[in-house]
C-alpha cells in the first residue's frame, strides 16, 4: 500500500507538471511505463538503513527517471562544467597533488574505474590542502579528496571504499540529476535549460532534498563496495570510515530529514550486510 501511494502521488504531481509544460499524450504514456517498470522492479532496502529508506528509494527511482527525461546533458557539456571548478580550484591554490599520498591514490583510481559502468567517463583525483574530512565528486569525472581524509583513513582499502563512492556518484549521475532539478525548479528556466544548468552547476553549494539525496548515498556506497570489492581491496576494511564517524553523531528523526547523508551507523550496517551476502 506504501508503494502504491507514493507512486500514485508521484504519478499525479508530474502529470501536472508535464501537461503544463505542453507535453504530448503519447509522451507521457512513455514516461508512465517507464515509472511503472521502475516501481514493478524497485528493491527496498532491507536489513539496514533507516525506516524512511524504502519509500524513500522508491520514490527517487521515480525522480531519476523524470530528472533524466527533461533535460539530457552531453559527455562533452559535463566535462566542460567539471573543468570550470577544476580550475577554480587550481587558480585558488587548493590543489596539493605533490601530497605524499597522491601516487597511491592514484593507483586506487586506476584500479576501480576499470570496473565503473559508464566507460565514456574520464576519471581525474586531485587532493585538496585541507584538513577538513571530505570527498567529494564533481561532473566529468573530476574527484577530490582533502589531506585531512587521507590523515582518517587507517588503511588504503578503507580509501579504496571511499574513492569507489565518489565514482559512483558519477557514474549514477547523481550530482547531475541534482542540478538539474534545480534548473528545473528555479527562475534561471527562463533561459534556455543548458543554460540554466551551466549556470547552477557553478553556484551550487548546499543540500536538496535530503532525504531522498541519502539514497543517493546508500546507491554509492553500495557500487563503491562492488567496484573495491573487484579490484581486490579487502571489503572487512570498508566500514571502518563509518565506524569512526559514527562516535560523533546524534540520531532523531529531525537529524534524519535534514541531513543529505544517511546516519554512519545504518551505512556501516549495510556494508556488513554486503560482505555477508
Amino acid at each position: 500500500m506504501e508503494r502504491i501511494l507514493i507512486a500514485s502521488f508521484v504519478l499525479a504531481f508530474t502529470t501536472l507538471s508535464a501537461r503544463a509544460q505542453g507535453l504530448p499524450e503519447d509522451t507521457l504514456q512513455e514516461v508512465f511505463g517507464e515509472y511503472q517498470s521502475k516501481i514493478n522492479n524497485a528493491v527496498v532496502l532491507k536489513d539496514c538503513g533507516h525506516a524512511l529508506d524504502g519509500p524513500a528509494y522508491i520514490t527517487k527511482q521515480l525522480e531519476n527517471n523524470w530528472l533524466d527525461f527533461m533535460l539530457y546533458v552531453t559527455p562533452e557539456a559535463r566535462t566542460k562544467v567539471g573543468r570550470q571548478t577544476y580550475k577554480k580550484y587550481l587558480l585558488s591554490g587548493k590543489i596539493d597533488n605533490k601530497n605524499g599520498a597522491y601516487p597511491k591514490a592514484q593507483e586506487i583510481l586506476k584500479n576501480l574505474v576499470k570496473y565503473a559502468d559508464r566507460k565514456n567517463v574520464s576519471y581525474q583525483l586531485n587532493i585538496l590542502d585541507s584538513e577538513d574530512i571530505n570527498a567529494f565528486a564533481t561532473l566529468g569525472g573530476y574527484l577530490y579528496i582533502t589531506k585531512g581524509l587521507i590523515n582518517f583513513v587507517d588503511s588504503y582499502d578503507e580509501l579504496a571504499f571511499i574513492i569507489g563512492h565518489e565514482i559512483a556518484h558519477e557514474d549514477k549521475l547523481h550530482t547531475q540529476r541534482k542540478i538539474t532539478k534545480l534548473t528545473l525548479s528555479t527562475n534561471l528556466m527562463n533561459m534556455t535549460k543548458m543554460q540554466g544548468f551551466n549556470e547552477i552547476a557553478q553556484k551550487i553549494n548546499g543540500t536538496l532534498s535530503a532525504p531522498f539525496d541519502q539514497i543517493d548515498e546508500y546507491e554509492s556506497d553500495s557500487f563503491g563496495f562492488e567496484m573495491a570489492k573487484k579490484a581486490g581491496y579487502d571489503v572487512n576494511r570498508f566500514a571502518d570510515f563509518f565506524k569512526k564517524l559514527e562516535k560523533y553523531e546524534k540520531q532523531d528523526l529531525l537529524e534524519k530529514l535534514t541531513r543529505t547523508h544517511p546516519f554512519s551507523e545504518h551505512r556501516k550496517n549495510c556494508i556488513e550486510r554486503y560482505i555477508k551476502n
